[in-house]
């Protein structure tokens, strides 16, 4: 399936994202839980990667004319169905997190946000070579 344009404007939403979020000097936990603000920007641009991660696998299901899945987990399996992405149940820990930090915003555990971003950014890019494979 060729993708259109507005997967095309989501993915790079998710590169410029993550582009910026690797050049940020975060050294340490300690200096990471000492800093409000970082902690803030952190969760809330893991939260975008993540929402637009979400809006492209509506795009692509909505687009492939089939049901749409009742949660962003099932909407994650479904492009795993379709061979769009692997199996990779990464994916779907991200969209747990992402519901975790906007449903239970005053009980985030600042370890898994830092672990996410010093660990984990690389699923977000494994996610954009997936569906570029997939969609071109």
């Amino acid at each position: 399936m060729k993708y259109n344009g507005v997967i095309e404007a989501k993915l790079r939403v998710i590169d410029e994202t993550l582009l910026e979020m690797e050049r940020w000097q975060i050294d340490s936990f300690s200096a990471f839980k000492a800093n409000y603000v970082l902690q803030k920007a952190v969760e809330r641009t893991l939260q975008i990667v993540i929402e637009a991660i979400i809006d492209i696998g509506e795009h692509i299901l909505a687009l492939n004319k089939g049901p749409l899945p009742s949660s962003s987990s099932a909407t994650i399996c479904r492009l795993q169905e379709l061979g769009m992405i692997s199996d990779d149940e990464e994916y779907v820990n991200m969209i747990r997190f992402r519901n975790f930090i906007v449903h239970r915003y005053e009980k985030i555990d600042l370890a898994i946000v830092y672990n996410i971003f010093k660990n984990k950014l690389s699923v977000f890019h494994k996610f954009v070579n997936e569906i570029r494979q997939s969609c071109s």
